[in-house]
């Protein structure tokens, strides 16, 4: 995964967190100011206007409570819900301000924890993280100048105290997008590392098909598959005809492409979801068939056979072409059987036709 797509996801996870602990950080700010009312200046606002304008928030936050899995939903678009519960606490507090001056104070004080809780929550997300400061210190310092009079409030101490609160949540910010962005940086790292690891273990450095490790680990859950399930099961054994004469003649060089163009070439006919094609060892590959029988396996021998010849690659020392051929022992599968059985089958095809005729295939 690359860091930008990464970082994309990330952020997501994050930000679905964080609205979580901002929706129970909403909820216990509007009970505290149901529980508070009756002892600060605001008891003049009935609690029927109270609860009228807490709707809003309180809508959100039971359709998404913290045990709602909508959220975790890969296509759910919390940016979204940020914006509406953002807006429905602007509504809320103007809501309460236009019935009564006296909630100013109650006001201010829920825009700073609101400044530092969406602050906080909107640390990956740059452009909503600035916005939803700047949108909230203008809220904060218009309200100040619009109810100054008639109310005991130092605006300039009030104002000078949330820029200072500012200040310190910018800082924050930078430091924490570093910090966050590192950390994703070395998660995409530890991911490609592991997924060179996995390659490394399970595939063939040269012919970048699957290794001989891997192909003994899936041979052997074939087995049991077919054992269970009764079906067919088969493997083609291939080795390279004079391999080691087209090395001495046409340098090491041309061995290796002329491997990788025969392991390309198995990897296109061996194309079921199930098949596997391996490099077993040097110039020796094998084909594992799932589900094949021997009439389907010489099917594929024959494949094997009729594509190398198109391939046409130079073979000047070989005692059988002009070009490259192989030989190929096929062996099927019989209930009882192990890999190393089946395996062994298969090898003693192959030299079979390595001792007569070469450039077929036995069975």
């Amino acid at each position: 995964m690359t860091f930008d797509a990464q970082l994309k996801l990330e952020t997501q996870i994050y930000l679905k967190k964080s609205f979580r602990g901002l929706t129970a950080l909403s909820l216990g700010l509007l009970l505290l100011l149901l529980f508070s009312r009756p002892v600060f200046l605001y008891r003049e606002i009935p609690l029927s206007t109270m609860l009228l304008a807490m709707l809003p928030l309180l809508s959100i936050i039971v359709f998404f409570s913290p045990v709602n899995k909508l959220l975790f939903r890969r296509d759910f678009s919390i940016e979204l819900l940020f914006v509406a519960l953002f807006f429905s606490w602007l509504i809320f507090i103007s809501s309460l301000l236009f019935y009564s001056v006296n909630f100013i104070h109650a006001a201010t004080s829920i825009i700073d924890i609101l400044v530092l809780a969406f602050g906080i929550s909107l640390l990956p997300s740059r452009n909503m993280f600035f916005s939803s400061v700047a949108v909230l210190c203008a809220f904060h310092l218009g309200i100040n100048f619009i109810y100054i009079s008639g109310v005991d409030i130092d605006v300039w101490a009030d104002s000078l105290r949330l820029a200072c609160f500012v200040l310190i949540l910018l800082a924050g910010h930078k430091v924490s997008e570093k910090w966050f962005k590192r950390a994703i940086t070395k998660e995409v790292d530890n991911q490609r590392l592991i997924k060179e690891l996995e390659e490394l273990s399970t595939q063939d450095g040269l012919t970048k098909i699957a290794n001989r490790r891997h192909f003994d680990n899936v041979i052997n859950q074939e087995i049991a598959h077919s054992e269970r399930t009764k079906q067919p099961l088969a493997i083609i054994l291939i080795d390279i005809d004079f391999f080691k004469k087209l090395n001495d003649s046409l340098g090491h060089q041309e061995g290796d492409k002329c491997l990788i163009n025969f392991a390309n070439m198995l990897k296109n006919i061996a194309n079921r979801p199930r098949d596997i094609c391996a490099r077993y060892g040097g110039e020796e590959f094998i084909l594992l068939l799932a589900e094949t029988d021997l009439e389907g396996a010489i099917v594929v021998a024959e494949k094997v056979k009729q594509q190398l010849e198109r391939l046409a690659i130079a073979h000047p020392d070989s005692s059988v072409s002009d070009k490259v051929t192989v030989s190929q022992g096929i062996a099927v599968f019989k209930s009882g059987m192990s890999e190393d059985q089946l395996c062994h089958l298969a090898d003693e095809k192959l030299y079979q036709v390595k001792r007569t005729s070469r450039n077929y295939f036995a069975y």
